[in-house]
């Protein structure tokens, strides 16, 4: 299956139902709650701090739904699955321990990195080179073990295993399975939906609660579904 087929096939699987997309753009809302609130209440508000601890435990079901949907796409299937709370914040918590396991390593090779950059810098020109070159090897860093993650995250949705998801030497033989440039291409997709998402997010406060709200909705959900099925799709290969 080509990049084209796995995009136009996520594409359809996110419009398939219209009424499950937008439960699933309440899902973002609801994470995304505290910034919403913040718009009008200010972020120092005892209001905003619950609506916070509120988001980030839902952004827990919401990860874990998200595994729902890469299984979906895996196994090729119609129907967008329905929320399913308690094992959907079990998953995202165990989601969240495999990206952990994943991402903790270039975080503190890139924070070592930093200061070594930062030691070896002086004068404003050489702090500037020196950054650069950090913020480069940081970036083909974090492409690497975002390519892995692709792979982890397939992985347990299949299993439900953490132990299944951090297994390097299986993880490293599927993203060979499946291609690497087709994996980077996906995730450059990826990436510029979200940049795009972000962009969005920066303009709607113009319109409070209101505008952050729609665009989580229509583009937020859009998100979740394309993506993870789209992790599916690549890891069915």
């Amino acid at each position: 299956m080509g990049l084209g087929d796995i995009l136009s096939k996520s594409l359809s699987f996110s419009f398939s139902d219209l009424t499950k997309y937008l439960m699933v753009g309440i899902g973002i809302i609801i994470c995304d709650l505290d910034a919403s609130l913040g718009e009008v209440f200010g972020q120092d508000s005892f209001i905003v701090i619950i609506a916070f601890i509120i988001a980030v435990l839902f952004s827990f079901v919401m990860a874990g739904y998200s595994v729902n949907v890469t299984k979906k796409g895996i196994e090729n299937s119609k129907g967008i699955p329905s929320y399913d709370l308690k094992n959907n914040f079990i998953d995202g918590l165990k989601l969240f321990v495999v990206f952990l396991f994943y991402f903790i390593i270039p975080i503190i090779i890139t924070l070592v990195l930093l200061v070594v950059f930062d030691a070896f810098g002086e004068g404003f020109g050489h702090i500037t080179a020196a950054l650069g070159i950090w913020a480069l090897v940081a970036i083909i860093i974090f492409i690497i073990f975002g390519i892995l993650g692709v792979a982890a995250q397939a992985r347990y949705a299949i299993s439900r295993s953490i132990g299944y998801a951090i297994s390097i030497g299986d993880v490293v033989g599927d993203v060979k399975r499946i291609g690497i440039l087709k994996i980077i291409l996906f995730l450059i997709v990826e990436f510029i939906l979200l940049i795009v998402y972000s962009l969005i997010l920066e303009v709607v406060p113009v319109v409070p609660v209101i505008g952050t709200m729609v665009t989580d909705v229509i583009l937020g959900g859009f998100l979740v579904l394309f993506i993870n099925y789209g992790v599916g799709l690549l890891y069915s290969e």
